[in-house]
């Protein structure tokens, strides 16, 4: 549990603390002294962190972000959905200009949290296509993405 957990957990208490104290006690002048009481240690408790932070660097994202960390899992989850959306894009785009039935394999990696295309790999083994629309296939693949350092491989 982490210092922060921990400080709001002893706020809960001592409020919790001060209920059961309220609703205990008798109605009189020492319930009046004793709600006083507990409402001081209430305020030192909420106080209590205070001199920690004043003591070292006080930035509000150590305080907020200090434990939160990615999860490397969703990251890879929506990298290869995006590869798998691109893939399917690229094959639609293919079919419209008369290219049925190509099938495209992207291989890409992520540099700073974006995806980069490192080669277009493409199968025409079904598309019957001859040796001169292969070129043509490879243009229209580094205008779809928009990238001519792309590497498109044809292959079928």
């Amino acid at each position: 549990m982490n210092s922060i957990s921990k400080w709001i957990m002893s706020i809960v208490g001592a409020a919790a603390l001060l209920l059961l104290v309220d609703i205990i006690m008798p109605e009189g002048g020492t319930k009046k002294y004793i709600r006083s009481v507990m409402s001081i240690i209430t305020l030192f408790i909420i106080l209590s962190p205070l001199p920690g932070l004043l003591n070292k660097d006080w930035r509000i994202d150590n305080l907020l972000f200090d434990t939160i960390k990615p999860d490397n899992r969703i990251v890879d989850t929506v990298y290869n959905q995006q590869i798998s959306l691109l893939e399917e894009s690229l094959e639609n785009k293919l079919s419209e200009e008369g290219y049925k039935n190509a099938q495209i394999n992207i291989t890409g990696y992520q540099k700073d949290k974006v995806l980069k295309i490192k080669a277009v790999s493409v199968n025409v083994s079904k598309c019957g296509l001859t040796q001169s629309e292969y070129e043509k296939i490879k243009q229209k693949i580094k205008t779809y993405l928009d990238d001519n350092n792309v590497m498109v491989i044809l292959y079928g």
